[in-house]
Parts: structure tokens; sequence; C-alpha cells
């Protein structure tokens, strides 16, 4: 059985990072709004977002429910159908994402100082640091 996941620990405070972020992970077209009624083939369970990829959206990959990210007080955060995080996206999407999004605030932050993005990767983590 499929079910909407909503992952509140996990948030991106910046819309236009997040925005960065799913562009750079391929998904480059979202629906922005208010309360947008994800899709999924489970309509027992009827969920709203704020910043919507549709499944008929995605290249490659056949997800069983829309992507929705949640706008609360902390910021956006990810509404995902379990099933397409097992099968389709890969359980570390979401993790996938953040890496991404604190990849593009490090880039914005290095164009504001004026200075340059290094990445090192020290085992399975990546380092980000600004030279300027």
């Amino acid at each position: 059985m499929s079910k909407y996941m909503t992952f509140e620990s996990q948030s991106f405070p910046n819309r236009e990072l997040l925005l960065e972020a799913l562009a750079e992970c391929g998904f480059a077209s979202p629906t922005i709004g208010t309360d947008i009624p994800l899709e999924g083939w489970d309509k027992r369970d009827p969920q709203t977002a704020d910043v919507v990829i549709r499944r008929r959206q995605v290249r490659g990959r056949s997800l069983l429910g829309d992507i929705g990210f949640r706008k609360t007080s902390k910021g956006y955060v990810a509404v995902i159908d379990d099933m397409d995080l097992n099968h389709h996206l890969g359980k570390d999407f979401v993790i996938r994402l953040q890496n991404s999004y604190h990849e593009a605030a490090a880039r914005k932050m290095a164009k504001k100082l004026g200075g340059t993005l290094i990445k090192e990767r020290i085992g399975k983590t990546l380092k980000i640091r600004i030279k300027y």
C-alpha cells in the first residue's frame, strides 16, 4: 500500500535555493502556488503542497505520485509517496536534494563574497568551502 510521507525534520528554508537544487537534480519545471493538490494513484490520502513536481513531467521514471514541498514555519518540507522513494527515486533522495540545496547556498554565498567554491570529498563526506 502506497502512502505519502512528510519529512518534517528535513526542511528547505529558501524557496529559490530549493528550486535551484531541484533543477540540479533534474526536476526543472515545478508548479508553484498554495495548497496545490498532489496527484497520486491512492485517492484516500489527499495531500497538498506549495511546490509540486508533477509525476507526468518526470522523464525516465514512472512515479506513482507527484513530489511536493509544503511550506511550514521552518521552511519547505518534502511530501513524497513512500513507494516512489523505495523504488523510483531512491531512499536517499531527500538527502541528495539537501546536499544540492547546501551547495546552491554555498554558491550564492561565494558569489556574494566574490569568492570561489571549493569542493573536497573525504570518504563519503563532501566538504564545501568558500575561498575569498
